[in-house]
């Protein structure tokens, strides 16, 4: 089969999403049009692929589910019996059902998921889980994947709608709960953390007014900042995030479905 484009799609606030995505897509080796869905979540924009076009699309693990804010993102994403490869970044925990959601998502919208893969990134909640990650070595399976997946489609030997892990019903979404990361006495008011916000939650002139009820606790605004200047009063998350550093450290390694 002749690929005419590639498309890749993320929504990836701290950026390992799209690293991993686009390793993938330097292993097919070719060029690919960019789609960063990061902030669009008040976006009308539609995307209509082609039968000879394929989207590589990428979404954060948010416990254990597709982002709640991507969904209606995602199903802006129509396929014509176009190919599809679903990827998911998960922090060293668990990336549950998250992964057969995305390929479903997908397949209700007209794709092909002719393959998956459930990638390894820094936690969002601790630097101290999945540090650093992906690193060099997730780097190069991602982009062994894309190779993988460029010789099945040049040899038209890939398996369409793939089976991946994952459990039907989804597992319940985490409970809703308000807060956001705050300034604190080493904000040097540079602004970053606006500038990554996704659902702009942060006052552009102020840091310190927050919409505390547009917040998704992504951690983009504390893995920004370089001054240590972000973080959460009483936060609620405290045994969350101990049960992750005491048992979650231990290295976890990619899984693809092809």
């Amino acid at each position: 089969m002749i690929i005419k484009n590639v498309h890749l799609f993320y929504f990836s606030p701290t950026y390992t999403t799209k690293k991993t995505v686009k390793a993938i897509a330097e292993g097919l080796s070719t060029g690919f049009i960019e789609h960063d869905l990061t902030f669009s979540f008040e976006s009308e924009e539609e995307f209509f692929l082609q039968e000879d076009e394929i989207a590589i699309v990428g979404v954060p693990v948010y416990g254990g589910r597709t982002p709640v804010i991507t969904r209606d993102m995602l199903k802006k994403i129509h396929g014509n019996n176009s190919l599809a490869v679903a990827v998911t970044v998960y922090g060293n925990r668990d990336y549950d059902d998250a992964l057969l959601e995305l390929k479903d998502i997908l397949s209700e919208n007209g794709f092909s998921v002719i393959a998956g893969g459930a990638f390894i990134g820094e936690h969002s909640y601790s630097r101290k889980v999945g540090t650093k990650r992906p690193d060099d070595e997730d780097i190069a399976k991602a982009i062994a994947f894309g190779k993988e997946i460029r010789k099945k489609i040049d040899t038209d030997t890939y398996t369409k709608n793939i089976e991946v892990k994952g459990n039907f019903p989804y597992r319940e979404d985490m409970p809703v709960k308000v807060f956001s990361p705050m300034s604190n006495k080493n904000c040097i008011y540079c602004r970053k953390c606006y500038i990554v916000c996704p659902v702009g939650a942060i006052d552009k002139k102020d840091p310190e007014l927050v919409d505390v009820e547009k917040c998704i606790h992504c951690y983009a605004c504390v893995k920004v900042c370089t001054f240590n200047g972000r973080e959460i009063p009483d936060n609620p998350l405290k045994n969350v995030i101990e049960f992750l550093e005491t048992k979650c450290s231990e290295r976890k390694e990619p899984e693809i479905f092809i």
